[in-house]
């Protein structure tokens, strides 16, 4: 059988290795799992509190996630990386509401009843901050299409061909840096978070972090 000529890239030989907001991702994913495990594995030791219980379910799911956004752009799926956005911001931005929010826990444990859930757009500004009102419904308005087939995602899709025509990829996007920035950015911003409220909920962890290379499932949350 002829051997495969799509790529699988390395971490030391990725196409967007080197670039500044990818760095940065990778330097916020070594100290989140530095973090989380030791938060871990006081989960496992303790009664915990409603809004703790809400952490230890949306935070690891935010995490994955990110990780996952991680290997996507390693692997040059960037379009993939982007619809992820979403389901990233939705669970960082969920579990600042119910912090801010304790009365709302327990809404949401029954599924958000009443119509109480609150919108995409209250969620966007807690993770994205103070802005105009102009680039959060931009914002908005592009995770919302990247996530559904719509004529306006497409220039997420879009790449430029060998020959300088502009097509729709359909597997790895090898010279599109601003995409990989944009997706290191927001993950690195949403991790962030995820790591701060974790610190929020469950305390400091010591000084001593071991923050070399791990393994993502070393951070278990019960």
């Amino acid at each position: 059988m002829p051997s495969s000529t799509v790529p699988i890239f390395t971490p030391d030989n990725e196409p967007y290795l080197g670039r500044p907001l990818l760095v940065l991702f990778d330097r916020t994913i070594t100290k989140s799992i530095a973090v989380h495990r030791q938060l871990g594995a006081r989960t496992f030791g303790t009664d915990l509190t409603a809004i703790q219980i809400a952490g230890v379910e949306i935070i690891p799911q935010g995490i994955s996630i990110a990780l996952s956004m991680r290997e996507l752009i390693r692997q040059a799926y960037l379009f993939s990386a982007g619809i992820l956005m979403r389901p990233l911001i939705e669970r960082t931005g969920m579990i600042y509401h119910l912090h801010d929010n304790p009365a709302a826990i327990e809404a949401w444990n029954n599924g958000w009843p009443h119509k109480s859930q609150p919108t995409f757009d209250s969620l966007l500004d807690l993770v994205m901050g103070p802005g105009s009102e102009e680039e959060r419904k931009a914002a908005g308005t592009v995770l919302h299409k990247l996530v559904h087939s719509d004529p306006r995602s497409a220039s997420f899709n879009a790449t430029v061909r060998s020959d300088g025509l502009l097509g729709s990829a359909a597997g790895k996007e090898l010279n599109e840096p601003m995409k990989a920035d944009t997706v290191s950015a927001l993950a690195t911003n949403c991790l962030d978070k995820l790591t701060n409220i974790s610190i929020s909920l469950l305390g400091a962890p010591s000084d001593n972090l071991h923050c070399g290379p791990t393994h993502p499932s070393s951070g278990t949350l019960r």
